[in-house]
């Protein structure tokens, strides 16, 4: 009876473990940590004090903001702050800032993706653009497809609105050393790659567009 009692105790333990690991790995496949992937939350990084007052209000009330009891309500209230948001189109759009922003972290150049970024975000690529260049390496990144893209939370706060979307796609990405040789993923293997980023706009802002606020991999 003890080793009974002693093989369901090891099994717990082992549950418990495993269960740790999924949170922390998340949907990505088995080869996925040799992905050259920036798209992690920022930090406790500083915000620049020359960043666009409206663009430092989406944030607080990003982070302050509770969330809706269904997705269904919490569109409601997007649409409501903002009378122009139609789902369908906003989706094409954030799959648009997506392939832009991923194409333009790979090669490097976020000049061509600055209105699409907050600014704690584009601090964050960055600096990861800067370490990189620093260790010599070079990344390229190949999108083959988007295979879904789906919204998976809204709400809306004081005229802000914040809208997440999850998504599926192939990718080819290779990370390079100094040299040339590869050190992460491989030429020719595309990868489905799960990346679930949050989109903010400040509707009371003439002309305002969405932005990117924060990313996960």
């Amino acid at each position: 009876m003890q080793v009974d009692i002693d093989i369901v105790v090891y099994a717990v333990i082992a549950a418990l473990i495993l269960g740790r690991l999924w949170a922390v790995l998340g949907t990505r496949n088995d080869n996925d940590p040799q992905r050259p992937n920036p798209f992690m939350p920022p930090l406790n990084l500083p915000q620049k004090n020359d960043a666009p007052a409206a663009q430092q209000g989406i944030m607080s009330r990003f982070q302050s903001a509770p969330p809706p009891k269904s997705l269904a309500g919490g569109l409601a209230q997007v649409k409501a702050a903002d009378s122009s948001f139609e789902e369908k189109q906003f989706l094409q759009e954030s799959r648009d800032i997506f392939s832009s922003v991923v194409g333009a972290y790979a090669a490097g150049h976020l000049s061509v993706v600055t209105e699409f970024l907050s600014p704690a975000l584009l601090e964050h690529f960055q600096r990861a653009i800067d370490a990189r260049a620093v260790a010599g390496q070079t990344a390229q990144t190949r999108i083959a497809r988007i295979k879904d893209t789906e919204v998976t939370a809204a709400r809306a706060e004081d005229k802000q609105a914040f809208v997440t979307v999850r998504f599926v796609s192939d990718q080819e990405n290779i990370l390079r050393d100094a040299g040339g040789a590869v050190i992460g993923g491989a030429e020719g293997k595309v990868e489905e790659v799960t990346d679930t980023w949050t989109f903010a706009k400040d509707t009371q802002a003439s002309g305002a567009k969405w932005i990117v606020v924060e990313t996960k991999g």
